[in-house]
This record gives structure tokens, C-alpha cells and sequence, in this order.
């Protein structure tokens, strides 16, 4: 049993988790709009998330900002994995689950909203057919 154990938290930690370890933020035309702060401790990955309102053009990407990650809090993240360099977690908004998956290659990182279904039609009749990640650059370790 000991040796299962130790081969699942070794495989862990070479999967990149300490890749994913400090701040990330988003910001456009600096204003930043997302913030994600992340900790690795052995094999946990725990940390909050801030986000800004923002609106989306038609090809998916953020626009504007209307509302700045300093008026928003941050909210803690759950339901966290890394599975095959992807980051998955969710955290909880007012009424609702936002999920969210995140990738981090070469120091840069690509945030993805996993959106409902319903969110997904809002966004069509709007004339957006999917959202674009969201370009983090890390600001601390």
C-alpha cells in the first residue's frame, strides 16, 4: 500500500503541479481583469480566483473590461486536478459553478471557462460561437 502511494504522489509532482505554483493575471490595455493565485504543498493544489467583468467580441476574446479584478474578491477554488498538464477546477459564483481549465506552457498560461449549455447559446445568439482562452502571465511564483 505504502508503495502505491508513494508512486501516485511521485507521479503527482512529474506531472508539472509546481508548474502551476504563484500568480497569474490577465489584464488588457492594463486593466486587469482576472487573477488566479495558486499553491502547491506535496501533492495539493489550492488557491483563489478574481475576476473582473468583462465583455467578449465576436471572435471570442475579451473586449473591454467593464468592471476591474480590484472591485471584485476572490473566490477559493475546488474540485482541483491535474490530469495530462491540465489544471481543471471550479469555483463557486454567487448561484452558480463556474469551471474552468488551465494550461501553463513556457512560463505563459491559457485559462479556458468551461461553459453550460446555456451559457452557450447567450453567447451564439449574441454572434460569438465559443470564447477564447484567457492569456495569464505569471506575476509572482
Amino acid at each position: 500500500m505504502r508503495l502505491t502511494i508513494c508512486a501516485a504522489a511521485l507521479a503527482f509532482t512529474q506531472s508539472g503541479a509546481p508548474s502551476f505554483a504563484g500568480t497569474w493575471t490577465a489584464d488588457l490595455a492594463g486593466q486587469q481583469y482576472a487573477r488566479l493565485q495558486l499553491t502547491v504543498t506535496g501533492t495539493d493544489i489550492t488557491g483563489t480566483i478574481t475576476l473582473g467583468d468583462v465583455h467578449f467580441g465576436r471572435e471570442g476574446a475579451v473586449e473591454a473590461v467593464t468592471k476591474m479584478t480590484q472591485d471584485a474578491r476572490a473566490t477559493p477554488i475546488f474540485d482541483v486536478a491535474l490530469h495530462d498538464g491540465v489544471l481543471s477546477f471550479a469555483r463557486r459564483d454567487d448561484v452558480e459553478i463556474d469551471r474552468f481549465e488551465m494550461r501553463a506552457v513556457n512560463g505563459e498560461g491559457q485559462l479556458t471557462l468551461l461553459l453550460r449549455s446555456a451559457d452557450r447559446a447567450e453567447l451564439a445568439s449574441q454572434g460569438i460561437a465559443a470564447l477564447q482562452p484567457i492569456p495569464l502571465k505569471r506575476t509572482a511564483r
